[in-house]
């Protein structure tokens, strides 16, 4: 069995294909799951997950994702990260980037919860910008 930090890392980087949120929220998450951008959205399960990244993809012109990790620590079950995620274009160019804290539990190698912390002013500006 994976560890929490391995369980993590492993989500973040099927999320770097094209397709791949779909792909890792399949992979990775359960109906229960839990999945929160702080200000922004609040889904439970894959099917509302999915759906949230769907138009979210489609408002930004995102295809995939790209996260830099500066920090990851883990206390049993539950996985603290600093990331710079790259929202990444159909073209392969980086659509907008956003600093955050993210938080992920992690049980039998499923995220069962996924909390990202970040300045919604700051992104809906980036956006608006677009």
């Amino acid at each position: 069995m994976p560890t929490p930090i391995e369980t993590v890392e492993a989500f973040l980087a099927m999320l770097e294909q094209p397709g791949g949120f779909t792909a890792g929220v399949q992979a990775f998450f359960t109906p229960q799951t839990r999945y929160l951008n702080v200000g922004m959205s609040d889904t439970t399960g894959i099917e509302q997950a999915l759906a949230f990244v769907k138009g979210f993809e489609a408002s930004m012109g995102a295809t995939s994702m790209r996260a830099d990790m500066l920090a990851i620590a883990a206390t049993g079950n539950t996985v603290m990260t600093e990331r710079i995620d790259h929202l990444i274009g159909t073209d392969g160019k980086t659509v907008v980037s956003i600093t955050l804290m993210g938080i992920f539990e992690v049980e039998d190698g499923k995220i069962t919860a996924w909390r990202d912390y970040f300045d919604t002013a700051g992104l809906a500006a980036s956006m608006a910008a677009k």
